[in-house]
C-alpha cells in the first residue's frame, strides 16, 4: 500500500472518466489525468473570476476549480484553457490527488507525459513492438517485461558510451538498433573472457562505436 500511495498514475483523457478516478483512488493509487471532455470542462470554466487565471505561456492558461467534482478522496481539479492555431479557445480538465502540488507543479507534472509517450513511440519502431504479438496473456506479458529491459540496457548502454559531445549520443532507439548495434563484427574470448571485439572497419560508424566500447569495458572494469 505504501508504494501505491507513492505513485502517480499519469494518464490522458482515455482514463479521466469519474469511475475510473474513483476506483484508482480506492485501491491507494495517486491520480494525475486528464478528465473526461464533453459539456464539463467549459461549464467548470464559466465559473472561474478571470482574475483567476494564471498565464502558463504559448496562449495557455490555468485555473483552479473551488468546488471540483466529489471523488471518494480529496483532488484539486484545475481547467486548463488554450487557444488554437486558428484562434479557437479550448478546455480541459486536469484531476490531481497530491494536495501537497500548487497549480504550475500539476501542469508541469503532467507535460512531462509528452516525453513517455515520445519513448513509447520510439521503442515501438526500434524495438519492432508492433508486429510482435502474442496470443496468450503470459507471453505477452513476459514480451512487456523484455520490451521494458531492452529499453532500459539502450538508454544505459548510450549513456556508458558515448558522451553528450558524441554524435551517436542523440540517436534514438530505432537508429541505435539499426545503424549502430547491428555493425558487423566478431567477439573473441579466450577460456571463457573477452579478449577481443573485431569491428568492419568499412562502416561508417566503427571508430565512434570502437571507442564506445572501450568507455563501456572501462565503466566496468573490464570484465
Amino acid at each position: 500500500m505504501e508504494q501505491k500511495q507513492r505513485t502517480v498514475l499519469r494518464t490522458d483523457s482515455g482514463f479521466g472518466g469519474d469511475e475510473n478516478v474513483n476506483y484508482a483512488l480506492s485501491t491507494h493509487w495517486q491520480v494525475l489525468t486528464k478528465g473526461k471532455g464533453g459539456r464539463r470542462p467549459s461549464a467548470l470554466a464559466r465559473r472561474i473570476p478571470s482574475a483567476d487565471w494564471h498565464a502558463l505561456g504559448h496562449e495557455r492558461w490555468v485555473a483552479q476549480v473551488s468546488q471540483p467534482p466529489p471523488h471518494i478522496h480529496p483532488t484539486q481539479c484545475l481547467v486548463l484553457c488554450w487557444q488554437t492555431p486558428t484562434g479557437k479557445i479550448k478546455y480541459a480538465t486536469l484531476v490531481c490527488s497530491v494536495l501537497a502540488w500548487n497549480l504550475r507543479e500539476i501542469v508541469a507534472h503532467y507535460d512531462d507525459r509528452g516525453q513517455c509517450e515520445t519513448e513509447i513511440q520510439a521503442d515501438k519502431g526500434g524495438l519492432k513492438m508492433e508486429r510482435r504479438r502474442k496470443k496468450r496473456l503470459a507471453a505477452q506479458e513476459a514480451m512487456i517485461l523484455l520490451t521494458d529491459l531492452a529499453h532500459n540496457l539502450l538508454a544505459w548502454t548510450s549513456r556508458w558510451m558515448f558522451p553528450t559531445t558524441d554524435p551517436l549520443a542523440d540517436f534514438g532507439t530505432t537508429r541505435l538498433i539499426e545503424d549502430v548495434l547491428c555493425l558487423p563484427g566478431r567477439l573473441i574470448f579466450h577460456q571463457n573472457r573477452l579478449v577481443e571485439a573485431q569491428l568492419n572497419q568499412r562502416h561508417p560508424y566503427a571508430n565512434q562505436v570502437a571507442a564506445g566500447l572501450e568507455r563501456l569495458l572501462a565503466h566496468f572494469g573490464h570484465p
